[in-house]
């Protein structure tokens, strides 16, 4: 069963980054998309390596890695804006960096930042991770968006903020 999965690998690894590549990928995305997608194949290669067509299975998982990659991007550049939009009323004591003011935040909200910003979550989702409900979960963040925000303030400067 291993013997299959290596030749099946080396027959088709690089078709699937050609794909990818072709498909408007960059080539170390499309590496590591592939790279994802033949490890999720190999832990499963008792069920796809029965398929008809294991490689478009391969392929498809490629794809959706990708999709999420680009996401997860999306969601981090979008991060910083976010963290900034709520008005402020306090600011956390004495740190100088942002990790700092993240470990002063309390357990649920720092929760709801690192899901949120970090790990790409939706609303539903991030609430759903930490067992609360939806609203919970936006007060949270809200509650953490207002504290972080004299920090970043101070970080990057009033004037790049107002642009």
């Amino acid at each position: 069963m291993a013997r299959d999965f290596d030749r099946f690998f080396r027959e088709n690894y690089d078709k699937t980054v050609k794909g990818l590549v072709l498909d408007g990928t960059n080539a170390e995305d499309a590496h590591d998309a592939a790279q994802e997608a033949y490890v999720r194949a190999y832990a499963r290669w008792w069920r796809v390596g029965h398929f008809r067509e294991p490689v478009a299975w391969v392929r498809r998982v490629a794809v959706n890695v990708v999709r999420d990659q680009y996401r997860h991007k999306v969601v981090q550049e979008a991060a910083l804006p976010k963290l900034m939009a709520d008005t402020v009323v306090d600011a956390p004591a004495e740190p100088d960096d942002l990790d700092a003011a993240l470990d002063l935040l309390p357990p649920q909200q720092r929760k709801a930042v690192d899901l949120y910003y970090c790990a790409g979550f939706s609303t539903d989702e991030a609430a759903n991770r930490m067992g609360i409900s939806p609203g919970a979960f936006r007060f949270h963040l809200s509650r953490a968006r207002r504290t972080l925000k004299p920090r970043m303030v101070e970080r990057i400067g009033r004037q790049e903020m107002a642009q």
